[in-house]
């Protein structure tokens, strides 16, 4: 063995091996962004496109009865990780407590709660627009129903004979 120090690199190599590091922690730190943004994506990429729901299709997901002079206006779903429906329908005024009573909903109607949003809208579109409601009621189920369907309404209580009901409904 000798007791001379080793040699030193040279500057041409110190600078490649700095280079190649510098190089590697960018490509990880690139790779980590892109997974975690990805992961992102992930719950939409699962989730099937919005389809039109029928009256009968929102009653039996929801677990609701439409009275008789029932209106649906809009009504959509999608299918995935979870499942998620929105109904916007007209119901005449004197069917409101028959309707929340036949729903079985665990969740009083709270004047003044707004609950559903523009963006509980599964079918997006130009129709769906809870915002603009001035008198309002509504209720928010905390406890998903024996299936697992958690269920939000607001009513829209501006007109004198009709109420304009927004439903969303979601089970996991």
């Amino acid at each position: 063995m000798s007791d001379q120090p080793a040699p030193k690199p040279s500057r041409r190599a110190t600078a490649a091996l700095v280079l190649a590091s510098l190089s590697l922690v960018l490509s990880l730190v690139s790779c980590g962004f892109v997974a975690v943004s990805g992961l992102e994506d992930l719950d939409d990429s699962l989730q099937s496109a919005p389809q039109p729901a029928s009256a009968s299709e929102v009653e039996a997901f929801a677990h609701v009865t439409f009275p008789p002079g029932t209106v649906l206006l809009s009504a959509a779903q999608s299918n995935g990780l979870e499942t998620y429906l929105s109904a916007r329908f007209r119901i005449p005024r004197d069917a409101l407590d028959t309707f929340l009573t036949d729903g079985d909903f665990a969740a009083t109607l709270t004047p003044g709660l707004r609950v559903v949003s523009k963006q509980d809208d599964v079918g997006g579109g130009n129709s769906w627009h809870p915002e603009t409601a001035v008198r309002i009621s509504g209720l928010d189920e905390e406890t998903p129903g024996p299936d697992g369907t958690y269920r939000r309404l607001l009513a829209d209580l501006d007109r004198e004979d009709t109420v304009t009901v927004f439903l969303h409904a979601s089970r996991p």
